[in-house]
């Protein structure tokens, strides 16, 4: 464990990063099969494996809450990796239980990721090709114990495709806000199914969001002859919807496509083949790199007036050392047309790895906003992460940004919820404090005050205004 916190803690890219359109590119550290190999491979992350030996794949995907990076990880048990986001150090893993028993499963934890209201969520893979009464599997985690409790019944209606990943937006409880959540159907052969759950504030059975159907037939791609969407597809949901959880618009990346933006009834708005650089003199120099179609990943993001799309560039053993990302500007409408790649990260002359993972496993990038320096200057925290090939964060931060200027410890981000025997209490003088039944059912209120009493044992969502801004947790009364 030392030598593992020690070599990620202790090594960066070695990449220098010039300054774009008033923006910093900076590594803060990597922990991969090329900058640090031997502590690497010798990690849960890669079992030291070789490509298809059929261990070392069960790391799969990657999320932040912007303290703790999280990664699933699939093995004969499901557990949680963690790393601290700020120095790389490597922390216990959480393992996770499901109705007290260690969970299991072929691929149990495949998809790990945060809704808005900090609902930290795993997604298991399901490969099932004729469907009947049998429910998507995707559990909230307690991040103090592990313990896994099922966001509820998610019908396929007879979808045959099968699900690597999933994108969630909104709520995972219903109690704040509706919530969505969004899969492509992948594996060879998939027919472009795409899945769609939609969960109304209040109610606890979920919808079809296709006006009451789970799942439609997705007619466009990019490039326009694609029969199929093919392994390790994703979907990523985007744009004013997200805080309420009602899907506007979404992103599909495929195995044998490319990013392709669509509107929420499946037809393609916009897609990266419009980008003016694709089929450019730049493009045949080498100046911009086009992204593989058998590559996935992508997100969008913004630090200070400058928005950023980030996609997946190549394969671990695509090129010169693959596993890289692209950090590129775009315009203010987000138009495609607008992208102008301004990093590949890592940069330098070595990628993140070079060992391939058959093109199956998701290249994950997600990003969490840092808070303003004392001169008001914006910065933010990019993960990248690819199974087998490892991990790195860099900050992306308006020139001249001073971290150690940053309130990193503000009220909001201090503020926290505990339980002592039947008070649950914060951290801070809230301005309110309301408790939630697993109904979505107000059953306290205060007003003013850091505690409140529990009506009674048992699970409770928790939200506490802090200098305005809520926190939002789940907890257990014994």
């Amino acid at each position: 464990m030392l030598m593992l916190s020690a070599a990620a803690f202790a090594v960066t890219d070695g990449a220098t990063y010039e300054t774009i359109n008033g923006l910093t590119c900076e590594n803060l550290w990597v922990f991969d099969e090329q900058h640090t190999r031997d502590a690497f491979k010798a990690s849960a992350l890669f079992d030291g494996a070789t490509a298809g030996s059929g261990v070392g794949r069960s790391a799969r995907t990657a999320t932040t809450d912007g303290k703790i990076i999280y990664i699933g990880h699939s093995a004969e048990t499901a557990v949680l990796e963690r790393f601290d986001i700020n120095t790389g150090e490597m922390l216990e893993p959480l393992a996770l239980k499901l109705d007290g028993a260690a969970y299991a499963g072929t691929l149990a934890a495949n998809q790990v990721g945060f809704d808005e209201y900090g609902h930290l969520y795993v997604a298991s893979y399901d490969a099932t090709t004729d469907r009947t009464d049998v429910s998507y599997k995707v559990y909230i985690v307690n991040q103090e114990t592990g313990d896994l409790t099922s966001v509820g019944f998610l019908d396929f209606d007879k979808g045959k495709d099968r699900i690597d990943y999933c994108d969630v937006i909104g709520d995972l409880t219903g109690v704040e806000a509706n919530c969505s959540i969004l899969a492509v159907g992948s594996g060879d052969g998939s027919s472009k199914e795409c899945y769609w759950w939609y969960l109304p504030q209040g109610e606890t059975e979920w919808e079809g969001g296709w006006e009451g159907d789970f799942w439609i037939k997705i007619d466009e791609t990019y490039p326009a002859d694609q029969t199929q969407f093919s392994y390790g597809s994703m979907a990523k949901m985007v744009r004013d919807g997200s805080a309420t959880g009602d899907l506007n618009l979404f992103y599909i990346d495929g195995f044998t496509t490319l990013p392709a933006l669509y509107q929420n009834d499946g037809s393609m708005l916009d897609n990266i083949g419009n980008a003016s650089f694709m089929g450019g003199e730049d493009v045949k120099s080498g100046v911009y790199p086009v992204p593989s179609s058998g590559t996935n990943g992508l997100t969008e993001a913004a630090v200070g007036d400058q928005k950023l799309f980030i996609y997946s560039l190549c394969q671990a053993n695509d090129g010169e050392f693959g596993a890289r990302a692209v950090i590129a500007s775009i315009d203010a409408d987000m138009t495609l047309e607008s992208l102008v790649p301004m990093w590949k990260i890592p940069g330098g002359e070595k990628g993140l790895g070079e060992t391939s993972d058959l093109g199956n496993r998701i290249h994950c990038l997600d990003r969490v906003v840092l808070p303003e320096d004392e001169n008001g200057k914006s910065a933010m925290l990019l993960v990248t992460f690819k199974c087998y090939a490892g991990l790195g964060v860099y900050r992306i931060a308006e020139e001249g940004y001073n971290p150690q200027g940053s309130v990193e410890e503000n009220f909001v981000a201090n503020a926290n919820i505990t339980v002592n025997g039947d008070v649950i209490a914060v951290s801070e003088t809230a301005e309110s404090i309301e408790v939630y039944n697993v109904a979505g059912q107000k059953v306290a209120q205060v007003e003013n005050a850091s505690e409140i009493a529990a009506p009674a044992t048992g699970l409770y969502i928790v939200k506490a205004v802090v200098e305005g801004a809520p926190v939002v947790k789940k907890v257990i009364v014994k």
